[in-house]
């Protein structure tokens, strides 16, 4: 008889615990859906979105211009707009933002995705820290290529930043 009680609650139990983490899983997913959904920030193509940011940015709106990056990267982004705010640096950074025209779309391995190379002068050595190699580098002066890549969110059908 205590072998059955046991058997019931243990295994009732894990059954239920198991079903628990299965609809909160479902109930999470399905928010990430409804958010990517309803995302308003992009464009119908990787140059309105683009230029939406670079808008944002030039009025002011660092809140808005981090929302044209893709869900994932838009804390990271707004921190160092703001940082570069806080530092005097922010107009500095929209003026050295390439112009769509000087843009050149690359082949890419995501057909959901865009990148798009430009390249850039480095004016005099720069020093930086490099928080992955935790120690300070140095970018010479030189002429240099950087990439744009865009992500498409499926589910509002908008482009989004993925890295600058």
């Amino acid at each position: 008889m205590y072998f059955a009680v046991f058997a019931v609650y243990f295994f009732g139990s894990r059954y239920y615990y198991n079903w628990k983490i299965g609809r909160d899983y479902q109930q999470f997913e399905q928010a990430i859906l409804d958010y990517l959904k309803n995302d308003v920030y992009g464009g119908k193509t990787p140059q309105e979105t683009y230029q939406m940011f670079v808008d944002a940015l030039k009025a002011g709106n660092l809140d808005s211009a981090s929302k044209y990056f893709y869900w994932e990267k838009q804390v990271e982004e707004k921190e160092k707009l703001e940082k570069l705010k806080a530092e005097g640096r922010l107009e500095e950074y929209i003026e050295n933002l390439p112009k769509w025209e000087e843009l050149k779309e690359e082949e890419y391995w995501d057909p959901d995705g865009r990148r798009y190379s430009y390249k850039y002068i480095q004016e005099e050595d720069e020093v930086f820290y490099d928080p992955l190699l935790k120690k300070e580098r140095v970018i010479s002066a030189g002429e240099y290529q950087s990439w744009i890549d865009f992500q498409l969110n499926k589910q509002a059908q908008i482009w989004k930043i993925y890295s600058l």
